[in-house]
């Protein structure tokens, strides 16, 4: 195995903890946890998601699947509602007040990165492209 693979696992894991770190946003509530983190982008990018459907995307298992989603609901960034054609399924929908927190983190996030990458972003396309070839390949969406 080509040993830069675990360098680009340590650097992909140091670039996510920084921007977590330093890309943080004043908001109401608490701070999100890792697992609360992933649930609330997958409900946000996925709206009227099923639970069984965040815990197979992301990869978090579904008893902290479900955890997650009671903190976040009672935080205000989630609400959960009968399915209207059947009513034995719940689908779950990110508030206006976790869309406005993911905006300003997106933003913060974003403001981030630009800092650092520098003004020559012609690269940065090809860059975000394998990233998502990754992911991917991963096995997440």
């Amino acid at each position: 195995m080509d040993p830069r693979f675990a360098t680009l696992a340590d650097l992909v894991i140091d670039v996510a903890r920084e921007i977590r770190i330093r890309g943080a946003v004043a908001g109401p509530g608490v701070p999100l946890n890792q697992t609360q983190s992933q649930v609330m982008r997958y409900v946000h990018a996925h709206p009227g998601c099923k639970a069984s459907e965040i815990a197979d995307r992301t990869g978090v298992k579904r008893a902290n699947v479900s955890a997650a989603i009671t903190e976040l609901r009672d935080l205000g960034y989630l609400v959960s509602r009968r399915d209207e054609h059947d009513g034995r399924v719940v689908r779950i929908e990110a508030t206006p007040q976790a869309v406005d927190t993911l905006d300003r983190l997106r933003a913060s996030w974003s403001a981030l990165l630009a800092g650092a990458w520098g003004e020559d972003v012609s690269d940065l396309d090809p860059v975000i492209s394998r990233l998502e070839g990754l992911l991917g390949g991963l096995g997440r969406p």
